[in-house]
């Protein structure tokens, strides 16, 4: 099953809920254009899209072995991303569910304000969740695809860290 990882995203991989977590708190991807509310500047572009891509490798690091425990992930999520993922690596190794593949992102920052930050995504993914023990696929499986994700950073403690991000399967052109 195609499960992206943008940043956590794996949207409602293994158990079929148009909200299931796999990209925690999946919901339908807005269709309106989204403007900035104020112009990023590079330097905290330059951070937010860093926090995004690190908040992605760390829930490909942890779903690789299903462990909620990964440092990585508290290193670059807060709640409610962060509890939702973690949510889901707990069920996920209950089962002896672990992730496979790669994912590539294509991020741009449509808004800094404050402390929060929002990127949309074309995450264009090959990755499935599979049975550790077997190599398995979990049903149901799908095709590499490109999927459209919203995510919200928040500056927290001085760090940008990735708070919400909602995914839209199979949704967005590629490389946008």
């Amino acid at each position: 099953m195609v499960v992206v990882v943008g940043s956590l995203l794996l949207a409602a991989c293994g158990t079929g809920s148009p909200d299931a977590s796999h990209s925690p708190g999946s919901v339908p991807r807005p269709t309106s254009t989204t403007r900035a509310t104020s112009t990023p500047d590079g330097a905290s572009e330059t951070a937010v899209l860093a926090a995004y891509r690190a908040s992605s490798a760390a829930f490909e690091q942890a779903l690789a072995t299903a462990n909620a425990a990964d440092p990585a992930l508290a290193a670059t999520m807060v709640d409610p991303q962060l509890q939702s993922v973690k949510a889901n690596l707990l069920a996920d190794q209950r089962q002896g569910i672990v992730g496979r593949g790669t994912v590539t992102l294509h991020p741009k920052v449509v808004a800094i304000s404050g402390s929060t930050a929002t990127i949309v995504d074309c995450v264009y993914s090959t990755s499935e969740l599979v049975y550790e023990a077997t190599g398995k696929p979990v049903p149901p499986v799908t095709p590499p695809e490109n999927d459209g994700v919203r995510a919200t950073l928040d500056l927290t403690g001085g760090a940008w860290k990735l708070a919400k991000q909602t995914v839209t399967e199979g949704s967005c052109a590629p490389g946008s």
